[in-house]
């Protein structure tokens, strides 16, 4: 036993060391080999400048033009004659009707939410070990089958009443899948 820990030991370290030159050989490159992440990404491609509708430039400030002059250039000129405050771009405020809502008489409001009940009557495959408890604590079950999972905790109790042609108590403490309804 000695004999084959030692020759273990030395497998071990010989491949450790042969890993180790490997990596130090033909690990990751020196920094200055190569490009930056930045470099890398924008190798060869042209930098692109921002496009903003109505502008030479993107960063060129946009014209002051108010509400009242945006039309024609006609009716620029003559409206600008016309009013009082034509360097003015303010913009009076609409009415928020999105906020305007109607109000539902809190006496007619359902008390709970809708639920989803379950899908009960969709037929499906249920897996578990049949285990047989007549009794708990001196009461009886209603139905003394139950399926439990591999860590003993009940899925479902199993009703054998209109089954005829198996006994269920050959079955019991083995691996069964049972086809059948989920009932509530």
């Amino acid at each position: 036993m000695g004999n084959f820990n030692l020759y273990n030991t030395k497998i071990i370290g010989g491949m450790a060391v042969s890993l180790l030159s490997f990596s130090s050989a033909f690990g990751q490159p020196a920094q200055g080999d190569s490009p930056s992440l930045g470099e890398a990404f924008n190798a060869g491609a042209p930098e692109v400048e921002p496009v903003v509708v109505g502008r030479e430039r993107w960063n060129d400030k946009p014209v002051q033009t108010t509400i009242e002059n945006s039309g024609d250039p006609l009716q620029q000129t003559e409206s600008s004659s016309n009013s009082n405050d034509s360097g003015s771009s303010r913009i009076d405020e609409l009415d928020p009707l999105e906020t305007e809502q109607v109000k539902p008489d809190p006496n007619t409001l359902p008390l709970d939410p809708p639920k989803n009940k379950p899908a009960t009557r969709i037929v499906r495959n249920f897996e578990g070990t049949l285990v047989f408890k007549p009794r708990k604590l001196g009461f009886a079950y209603d139905f003394p089958y139950q399926l439990e999972n591999s860590k003993g905790k009940r899925l479902a109790f199993i009703d054998v009443d209109q089954l005829k042609a198996v006994d269920p108590q050959q079955f019991t403490d083995q691996q069964i899948n049972v086809l059948g309804m989920l009932n509530l």
